[in-house]
């Protein structure tokens, strides 16, 4: 028994050789592990460099698995930022123009990653261009032209703004050169009374000019300086607007919380809008779309029918004027707080000029101060420009413009 257990044996370790040497030769040779394939890895961002910059300006995004990526794309508050360079683990990119404030997102083959959220900063300067600060009325250069509660103010095409100055019953002219000039409404226009003025629209195709008094009058100013009184409703009218295609006016009561519309000259009044709070100035944006400044959202929307919708809410607001610009955003003059305020298109609240000190003195945004803050319209070039007045101490009296660095 044992003679055929030691002939056996060594039979099975050859067996046992051969199937080692048979499994190496399957081997891969250049690996000492299984090979396994290479799983992708999502890109991540985990700082911004600067949190805050202006529009122009350029920023990196650090990250994570950054490089060597396809159909790469990052956006700003929903603007599409210009790439300048990647690498694995940063991104070089120029913050947009009027990109305002919200969050950096990375986008791979319309894959999403949320980044930090963007501070966007502008660079504003607040001048003044007309008014010594003192009652008066007289004319000439804007340094040395005077006023006495200037308050409606709208930019012509050809580069002048108009202005209501209220107890002068003035409406004044300031050249883009800065010089003033008036034209006096008499005590009786045309046989028909009118009073102090107040709101005051240009119509962009005749550049008549039309003022409400705060009354129940809406006078009517062609280019010439002829006068007349085209409407007489129920006290007390407020803003006023031109319809872009010039064919219709439309007139806000602050008492009844009602939008008129009328013809272009005057004629056929309707109630267009009801069921507003103190609805005081109407604007037309780049669109065609009309707002008015109401309580207590700041800005309501107006559609063609005359259906009003708050559309952007500052609950700090304290004044009655408003602006657009052809981005979406808004600029409220903020009377008792004396400041310049933005919301922005995606709903950011935000003070863009003035320290809230009841002064008017130039200087970039946050330096700078108003004295009462009244009227606010806006050129083509997307200047601001605001009337002042303060009625505890008959300060202001100024025209003053703001202008961005974007």
């Amino acid at each position: 028994m044992k003679k055929y257990f030691l002939l056996a044996f060594p039979l099975v370790i050859a067996l046992l050789l051969c199937n080692i040497s048979c499994n190496k030769k399957f081997e891969n040779p250049d690996s000492t592990s299984p090979t396994t394939p290479n799983l992708p890895t999502s890109p991540a961002i985990t700082s911004i460099v600067p949190k805050a910059a202006h529009g122009g300006d350029t920023i990196t995004v650090n990250g994570t698995n950054l490089g060597g990526i396809a159909n790469l794309t990052v956006t700003i508050n929903n603007s599409a930022a210009t790439i300048i360079s990647v690498s694995d683990t940063s991104i070089e990119v120029v913050v947009p123009v009027e990109a305002g404030s919200g969050s950096v997102i990375l986008s791979v083959n319309g894959q999403n990653y949320a980044g930090p959220e963007f501070t966007y900063v502008e660079r504003v300067m607040v001048t003044t261009i007309a008014g010594t600060g003192s009652v008066g009325n007289a004319d000439g250069p804007g340094e040395s032209a005077s006023f006495n509660c200037p308050w409606g103010i709208a930019y012509d095409a050809s580069g002048a703004l108009l202005v209501a100055d209220c107890y002068n019953r003035l409406i004044r002219k300031i050249s883009p050169d800065k010089t003033v000039s008036s034209y006096t409404i008499p005590v009786l226009v045309g046989g028909a009374n009118f009073y102090s003025p107040y709101d005051i629209a240009i119509d962009a195709i005749t550049h008549n000019i039309y003022v409400t008094d705060f009354n129940e009058h809406l006078l009517r100013m062609d280019p010439s300086g002829n006068m007349s009184v085209i409407l007489v409703d129920t006290m007390p009218l407020a803003g006023i607007a031109v319809s872009p295609d010039g064919k219709n006016l439309f007139i806000s009561n602050n008492t009844l919380g009602t939008i008129i519309k009328t013809d272009i000259d005057g004629q056929n009044p309707t109630t267009f809008t009801t069921g507003l709070t103190t609805p005081r100035n109407i604007i037309f944006n780049n669109k065609g779309d009309m707002f008015v400044a109401a309580y207590p959202a700041s800005i309501y929307g107006i559609s063609a029918t005359g259906v009003a919708s708050p559309v952007a809410t500052d609950p700090e607001f304290q004044g009655w004027e408003i602006a657009a610009d052809t981005s979406g955003n808004f600029y409220l003059a903020d009377h008792f707080a004396n400041r310049i305020r933005k919301i922005d298109k995606s709903g950011n609240v935000s003070t863009i000029a003035g320290n809230g000190v009841a002064a008017d003195v130039d200087g970039d945004g946050p330096n700078s101060s108003f004295d009462g803050p009244q009227g606010i319209t806006i050129d083509a070039a997307g200047n601001l420009y605001v009337t002042t007045y303060n009625y505890d101490t008959k300060g202001g009296n100024k025209v003053r413009k703001i202008t961005f660095e974007r």
